[in-house]
């Protein structure tokens, strides 16, 4: 998976080593990706730095050997976004790349491909485009140690455009392609959330519903892009209303000001 275009929220680094019976695990990173790390190994026993050593702010105590692909799994939130999470119902987020390149003249190479599946085009590059977006996102989902443990996608529904939604196309190529289920959701129809008031917005979070039950689960829901995170949130409330313990979120691009 290509590296993102621009510096962006990641694991700067991290180190592995034995520690007597156990092994112990340094790292480096924003607070976000940190979380992922957690989430991953929920049985590494976090440990306080006690300023010994300030390169490394976080520490894992790893009892049993550690997985063996944690490090394509750290090498992966290397390369990936890693976005904070604002809404208590997401327990985490991940995105290929930006929208726009760091200068802001263009958009991404991630975001050209999702602006083709979303609008149309020669029908052969169109495909292509899709079949890119979905294999990496397909990669991140199967090299992240937390997200690979989801057996149910949620795709976010769409604004009833003309064409189908691009989250729904992504979701459903994405859970094919993992072998996972496919969990529909369903909710009103509502403007782009470009367009929405902060009120609109907010009532997102109560807009959508999930008849499955998924008591116990860990769900993936999947959004072309990420902006406010009040739409992929009010998914993931919805989720949680169908008994979803743990829900983590996959989008292609991330719309963010650098």
């Amino acid at each position: 998976m290509p590296a993102s275009t621009s510096p962006h929220p990641n694991l700067a680094d991290w180190k592995l080593e034995p520690s007597g019976s156990s092994w112990l695990l340094r790292f480096r990173c924003p607070p976000e990706v940190a979380d992922h790390v957690f989430g991953a190994l929920p049985d590494a026993e976090p440990l306080r730095n006690r300023g010994t050593d300030p390169r490394w702010p976080y520490r894992l105590r790893l009892d049993s050997a550690p997985p063996a692909d944690l490090a394509d799994f750290l090498a992966l939130l290397g390369e990936v976004l890693v976005v904070p999470v604002n809404h208590e119902a997401l327990d985490a987020v991940l995105a290929l790349d930006h929208r726009m390149q760091l200068d802001g003249s263009a958009r991404t190479d991630r975001a050209e491909q999702l602006h083709l599946v979303k609008h149309g085009g020669v029908p052969a590059e169109v495909d292509r485009a899709g079949q890119e977006l979905v294999a990496a996102l397909a990669e991140a989902v199967i090299r992240h140690e937390w997200y690979v443990r989801a057996t149910r996608v949620l795709p976010v529904p769409g604004h009833e455009p003309p064409r189908p939604a691009a989250s729904v196309l992504l979701g459903l190529a994405l859970a094919q392609d993992l072998g996972l289920g496919l969990t529909p959701v369903t909710g009103p129809a509502r403007k782009p959330a470009r367009l929405m008031t902060a009120r609109e917005r907010v009532d997102l979070l109560s807009a959508f519903r999930v008849d499955e039950d998924l008591t116990g689960r860990t769900v993936l829901v999947v959004d072309d892009a990420y902006q406010s995170g009040y739409t992929m949130a009010g998914v993931a409330n919805a989720a949680r209303r169908a008994g979803a313990t743990t829900v983590l979120g996959l989008t292609a691009v991330w719309h963010t000001r650098r």
